[in-house]
């Protein structure tokens, strides 16, 4: 099984060490980590009891999620060099974020219809009063059967005669004059 080092959190490697012959307060201990580019050498601490401590910072600085190598303790006592522990090591970030994006659904223009209703046709025609928004004009129909259609808006009425002639006259003046 090999050690775990994570790219987003401080890692602290901690053992406990045992020195036969010469005092803790005077050996060093260090942890070694290399990969087939690059070593990195993290100097720990030793207590008096015996507990080892080695604070390796976040990695993702210079050890990128997915890197593999090996990793090594390595203590001097009174000048002698000992490798007591190695061990493979990977690398991991403890959190992650995924985002999965949907597919950016585009808003159709939607069409709205309104629908005037027909009346029936006008068998006989008084003098209608043509408004215009500049000139007024008075046009006179006969009172034949010329009128084919008559379409009420809300604030106009439009005739069409059958020789396809369009007229727009208010509903005011158009109830005026049936009246």
């Amino acid at each position: 099984m090999s050690y775990l080092l994570y790219t987003d959190k401080p890692n602290k490697f901690n053992c406990n060490i045992q020195i036969e012959g010469t005092s803790l307060a005077k050996s060093k201990v260090r942890l070694v980590i290399e990969t087939d580019e690059m070593s990195y050498m993290f100097n720990g601490a030793i207590e008096n009891t015996g507990v080892c401590e080695v604070i390796i910072p976040k990695t993702k600085h210079f050890l990128p999620e997915g890197t593999k190598g090996n990793m090594r303790l390595e203590v001097i006592a009174d000048d002698v060099y000992f490798e007591p522990w190695s061990s493979d090591f990977g690398v991991k970030t403890n959190k992650k974020v995924n985002v999965v994006v949907s597919e950016q659904e585009e808003e159709k223009p939607r069409l709205t219809v309104e629908v005037f209703q027909q009346e029936e046709p006008i068998i006989e025609e008084p003098k209608v009063k043509v408004v215009e928004n500049h000139k007024p004009k008075v046009v006179e129909l006969p009172k034949k059967k010329i009128v084919e259609s008559v379409i009420k808006k809300p604030e106009m009425m439009i005739i069409k005669t059958k020789s396809g002639q369009k007229l727009q006259i208010t509903k005011e003046y158009y109830l005026l004059k049936i009246n």
